[in-house]
């Protein structure tokens, strides 16, 4: 990130935290007819797709390819609704600060003696980050190779549920022109575009304060498409072999919070798939358990 827009990061977070910090209305949980605890699951079921993590990849890719296919969403935490340590900015923090076995964070150490969390809730960092909220820019689009159109539909499908325009009060005012006195142009106003110079982002906080979750994407899955379990932690990726072929997945052990097994496997469709988003820790973790 270049230092411009670690500085429009900062700006338009802690102006949002300043401001809503008083707000601590629980936020109502959905209606999701498909989420179970894992406890629920059968011993052995088959789907068309099986995502491992629900975070801020394996949610809306859930809900998407929920529309036209069976889909299992696996997440090794719980639900974020009802917790206040979670939704409510005033509470920002104290989930890090939850060390508890149900904490939503989970605490580690890296090698060289750095504190860090990771994600143990539906919903994945967007339940623990500072809540800003940006684009992409335009270069990285095409230097992956991805589709600028439906880049684009994909912005305005996620930004209709989860982004917000930050109230701008006397303090955030005065650093937004402190920058551009100091020479941070242009000045961008608000947008959701990722620019240079000085602008306002967005947040996913909405204006009474209770934070909005990758988890709200599953608003827009197919319910009879889906099946969301939770407390379901993935143990391994089973790989069939034949001959001298590339090893390729179809199916998953994991068990539930009580340590019960269970195994799903994919459909025998030509397309079926197993997608690991477990995070940047979880993934490869999962991989190297699975051989």
């Amino acid at each position: 990130m270049d230092l411009g827009c670690l500085r429009l990061s900062f700006v338009a977070t802690l102006a949002t935290f300043l401001f809503f910090h008083d707000f601590c209305a629980c936020q109502k949980a959905p209606n999701y007819s498909f989420m179970h605890n894992a406890t629920a699951a059968q011993p052995v079921s088959y789907y068309d797709y099986i995502i491992i993590g629900g975070g801020t990849a394996g949610c809306p890719l859930a809900a998407t390819l929920s529309q036209n296919a069976s889909v299992l969403l696996l997440e090794r935490g719980g639900s974020p609704y009802g917790n206040p340590n979670i939704t409510n900015l005033g509470s920002f923090g104290a989930a890090l600060s939850d060390l508890s076995s149900t904490s939503p964070s989970q605490r580690f150490i890296s090698e060289d003696g750095v504190i860090n969390s990771r994600a143990r809730v539906l919903g994945g960092g967007s339940c623990l980050n500072a809540g800003f909220y940006t684009r992409a820019a335009p270069y990285y689009v095409r230097e992956v190779g991805w589709d600028e159109r439906l880049v684009n539909e994909s912005y305005q499908w996620v930004e209709k549920v989860v982004a917000f325009e930050p109230p701008m009060r006397q303090w955030q005012s005065a650093v937004r022109d402190g920058l551009v006195e100091v020479g941070v142009l242009p000045y961008n106003g608000f947008t959701y575009d990722h620019m240079y110079g000085t602008k306002i982002g967005g947040t996913i906080f909405d204006q009474n304060g209770q934070r909005h979750t990758a988890a709200d994407l599953l608003e827009y899955a197919n319910p009879s498409g889906l099946t969301l379990l939770l407390h379901a932690s993935v143990h391994k990726v089973l790989f069939r072999i034949k001959g001298k072929a590339r090893p390729v997945a179809h199916g998953v052990v994991f068990r539930d919070a009580t340590g019960a097994k269970h195994r799903a496997y994919l459909k025998n469709g030509p397309k079926n798939e197993i997608i690991v988003s477990a995070g940047a820790l979880g993934s490869p973790q999962l991989l190297m358990l699975s051989g």
